[in-house]
């Protein structure tokens, strides 16, 4: 089934791009879809990591155990940072602590359109949780220790958004939109595919993709997904890390939708699949 997506969106990508190419990019225009994201150098993993590491939470009430932020910037040519905000409420005002600390960041690697290097905005989603634990000594009174960590827990694009907790995404540049997506310790892979078809054509995928599976003990279950009748199917496609796979695809807004969950257990790929449905939006 893997290899019949792949054919598809090969096909549509030629289409899709001769119909988006720009003729000549802008020097100074702020991108907000790109080809190929801007990207920590170390990896998303590894920029949490040190954000955290230079991160004070001096000031946050003790009583608080979570804080949201959302920063938003533009990644330059360069990889530099610029025009950083906080996004939605700052309850705790925390932005401007946030904002020393992407300053004190290295460079990234900055997003790519059509081959070229552009400027782009990046939405940073942060989710800071605030542990407190008691120390005891023999000479000491108890002390109170601050344990912060923080992550990545929102997936967002031009297309759609979902919670996902400390997830990295990668763009692999077919069709209008496929995004890969994989949680922090390997255990969940995510895929959402788009691409706007007309509908006599998306129904035609959305079928082909359904009658095609050649697991013998696939599962099938008609479901309601944003307001839609979905057939969502569970089978396993060996020869990968995570064989097991739910998937959803359906025609909404001119757009074909494929929206899957794969894992190394059914039982894991189907959690990872119902958590993504319970928070999953589209923005077409």
């Amino acid at each position: 089934m893997k290899n019949i997506l792949l054919v598809v969106f090969a096909f549509f990508m030629g289409l899709q791009l001769m119909a988006q190419e720009e003729n000549k990019l802008d020097d100074n225009k702020v991108y907000s879809f790109v080809q190929m994201k801007a990207e920590p150098k170390e990896g998303i993993q590894g920029f949490y990591l040190d954000f955290t590491n230079e991160f004070k939470i001096d000031g946050i009430d003790a009583e608080v155990s979570e804080v949201n932020l959302r920063l938003r910037f533009v990644v330059e040519r360069d990889g530099s940072f610029t025009d950083i905000m906080v996004v939605g409420p700052d309850p705790h005002d925390i932005g401007k602590e946030a904002i020393r600390v992407l300053k004190t960041m290295p460079n990234w690697k900055p997003a790519q359109h059509n081959g070229t290097i552009v400027r782009s905005v990046f939405t940073l989603p942060m989710k800071i949780r605030v542990n407190e634990e008691e120390k005891k000594t023999e000479n000491i009174d108890e002390l109170e220790e601050t344990d912060t960590i923080i992550t990545a827990s929102i997936v967002e694009t031009e297309y759609f958004k979902f919670d996902c907790n400390q997830c990295s995404v990668r763009d692999t540049g077919l069709a209008t939109a496929d995004y890969r997506i994989e949680n922090k310790d390997k255990t969940a892979e995510f895929q959402v595919t788009i691409m706007q078809v007309p509908e006599d054509l998306g129904s035609e995928l959305v079928d082909m993709l359904n009658e095609n599976v050649q697991d013998p003990n696939a599962t099938f279950k008609d479901i309601i997904f944003l307001d839609v009748s979905v057939k969502e199917v569970g089978f396993y496609s060996y020869g990968s890390k995570n064989p097991y796979t739910q998937i959803i695809s359906f025609y909404k807004n001119e757009h074909f939708i494929s929206i899957s969950a794969s894992s190394s257990k059914p039982e894991l790929a189907v959690k990872f699949m119902n958590e993504l449905k319970q928070t999953f939006k589209l923005k077409l």
